[in-house]
């Protein structure tokens, strides 16, 4: 997950302002990954201990690498999203 950092409006407005000049074509995509690494932050996501013992009971996991997992995993989601955008 990622949020702004420090939570500033002219980060938002930046990356905003990006991210439409980037769906128009103006700015490419490793450009674009420069704008994303200086607007945002990765934010991990934390489970509930009660979600960690039943995937640990379903799939034998240990929390570490579940927490691995699931935050790449919506790391790409988010990444996919923006992309189609």
């Amino acid at each position: 997950m990622k949020k702004f950092k420090k939570n500033s409006v002219i980060f938002e407005a930046v990356y905003e302002t990006a991210r439409d000049l980037h769906s128009c074509g103006v700015i490419s995509d490793e450009r674009m990954k420069e704008y994303e690494n200086d607007c945002l932050e990765t934010l991990p996501v934390h489970l509930d201990d009660d979600v960690f013992e039943c995937i640990n009971k379903k799939y034998g996991s240990n929390r570490e690498k579940v927490q691995v997992l699931i935050n790449d995993l919506l790391r790409k989601e988010f990444e996919t999203a923006r992309s189609d955008s």
